[in-house]
């Protein structure tokens, strides 16, 4: 079983469809030509329903698109400029299509809900000071747990959130225990977790257990991926887990 990863560059507007297989192997389903994306996105995250929600930072605007079955993507729903606060540098989903948006430079975020017709709605305001600032790529997990990584000190936090949108801290991943040129991180099935690191093109697929115990899984060498991916992030055709998806070449465009 393969499950779809959209890889994303900013600065050529270009992207990947990429898949990963149960056995951790990568490879390219469909090249997105440059231009193909507007260039100003700083945050995607994959939603229930093949969905994405692109978020551009310097407009406080973005789109939610959908991918088809043949990896074409088009626009769904046009999100205002202004709609959005312009501070948030990590967005990611969670179950129940709850969305946490995080911004590094206050240490605060949102939780908040799209419906099904891409209605996008804050469920609670988390303040000033709640989160450290130094988190650089969050990845929701399964159980609704949450992944905070950190590559000034490459290590992180694995905290959970509850129904209610209360957040805390479950598991302390010390400094040190990852590397630190890790710049995106998304979680795929089987509760694994691809981390990509752009001054190399490489990466490596962990896996975490029900103890938030982090492991690796798969060595991905340098050069395997491309330079210039600024997002990464899985698909998700269920609403219930997060998933992703890459097929066929030696190297990721």
């Amino acid at each position: 079983m393969s499950e779809r990863i959209l890889f994303y560059g900013a600065s050529k507007g270009r992207g990947v469809v990429a898949a990963i297989d149960d056995d951790n192997r990568l490879g390219d389903v469909r090249v997105i030509p440059e231009g193909s994306f507007a260039r100003d996105w700083t945050a995607f995250t994959g939603l229930s329903g093949d969905r994405i929600l692109f978020y551009s930072a310097s407009r406080g605007g973005g789109v939610v698109a959908a991918i088809d079955d043949d990896n074409n993507i088009g626009d769904v729903t046009l999100i205002p400029n202004g709609s959005m606060a312009k501070d948030w540098t990590e967005v990611t989903a969670l179950s129940g299509d709850r969305i946490l948006f995080y911004g590094k430079s206050k240490g605060r975020g949102v939780v908040a809900a799209i419906d099904d017709d891409n209605n996008v709605g804050d469920v609670r305001v988390i303040p000033e000071g709640s989160f450290a600032k130094d988190w650089t790529e969050i990845a929701g997990l399964s159980g609704d747990r949450i992944l905070f990584y950190s590559a000034t000190r490459g290590g992180g936090v694995v905290a959970a959130i509850d129904d209610d949108n209360n957040i805390g801290d479950v598991t302390l991943i010390p400094n040190g225990s990852m590397a630190t040129d890790w710049t995106q991180i998304t979680a795929v099935s089987g509760d694994r977790i691809l981390f990509y690191g752009k001054s190399k093109g490489r990466g490596v697929v962990a896996t975490i257990d029900d103890d938030n115990r982090i492991g690796d899984v798969q060595v991905i060498p340098e050069g395997s991926f491309a330079k210039d991916w600024t997002e990464v992030s899985a698909l998700r055709p269920q609403e219930s887990r997060l998933t992703a998806g890459l097929a066929a070449e030696s190297r990721l465009a």
